[in-house]
């Protein structure tokens, strides 16, 4: 299965982003936490969809005035429809800095070789230049109009403020094998405020009252206009960044995802 941080989240404290600065909006403030979803099977719909899924999805990000990092963990328990159970763990890691200009990443599972770790950086004219150092070294480029994930969301939040239903873009994020870019097709429907379906959302104090848009991003690979999506991902965004009510739908079966508990440490006092 595959795992990313910016696929469920990408929700970082952003402030200031230099990609973002020619924008009419402001680029959002979004809030530090950490949050537990729990999983399960939604939709199975061919011979190679399991039987059951079950699991759980830990998320933390923190921040520390200049960057912002971020720790997702997934395991799932999933029964094949023939054979054994299967249990696996997956584990990223990023760290980006405030400026958009250095952005770092280390994937992989739990129990697995072939750890993927890299780091991509932002030149003075904004085309990144990526080096993989694991599994095995490696160097590529992109243009200056990829972005990364902390700006992707940004984007997004600031679309979603301004009425917009569909935003394209391109994502660099380090997942998979750290070399690809996604075409990132997102939808966006109508601002809500009315009390969220997630228990642990709507008895947070600090959603309360928030505006919160359901999104649906659909991630292609670059190049491939024409084909199906790896994978989508539907799911409420609220403004402050926090992901609630999800859905991940990997073709032959779909899991969703409840936020069952959420905690907003203090944010760190930055001098300027």
């Amino acid at each position: 299965m595959r795992l990313t941080a910016s696929l469920l989240f990408g929700s970082l404290f952003a402030t200031g982003l230099p990609a973002l600065a020619h924008a009419e909006t402001q680029a959002p403030s979004l809030v530090s936490h950490r949050a537990l979803y729990q999983l399960h099977l939604d939709d199975a719909y061919g011979t190679k969809s399991p039987a059951s899924a079950e699991g759980m999805i830990s998320y933390q990000f923190s921040s520390d005035c200049d960057f912002y990092a971020q720790n997702l963990r997934q395991a799932i328990d999933m029964q094949p429809q023939e054979g054994q159970r299967q249990v696996s763990e997956s584990r990223v890691s990023t760290y980006e800095d405030e400026r958009g200009q250095d952005f770092r990443f280390a994937t992989g599972e739990v129990g697995a070789q072939g750890e993927v770790e890299g780091r991509a950086q932002r030149g003075s004219n904004g085309a990144l230049a990526i080096a993989l150092s694991a599994p095995q070294p490696q160097k590529m480029s992109a243009d200056s109009a990829v972005l990364f994930p902390t700006q992707h969301i940004a984007r997004l939040i600031m679309a979603a403020e301004k009425g917009q239903k569909i935003l394209l873009a391109r994502v660099y994020d380090g997942s998979d094998d750290g070399r690809k870019i996604f075409n990132v097709t997102a939808v966006i429907g109508a601002a809500q405020t009315t009390p969220d379906l997630d228990r642990a959302a709507a008895n947070a104090p600090q959603l309360r009252g928030l505006r919160r848009w359901p999104v649906s991003l659909a991630y292609f690979p670059e190049g491939q206009h024409d084909s199906l999506p790896d994978y989508t991902l539907n799911y409420d965004l609220y403004e402050n960044g926090v992901s609630t009510h999800l859905r991940l739908d990997y073709g032959e079966y779909a899991l969703v995802g409840e936020l069952a508990k959420i905690e907003f440490p203090k944010q760190a006092r930055c001098r300027k």
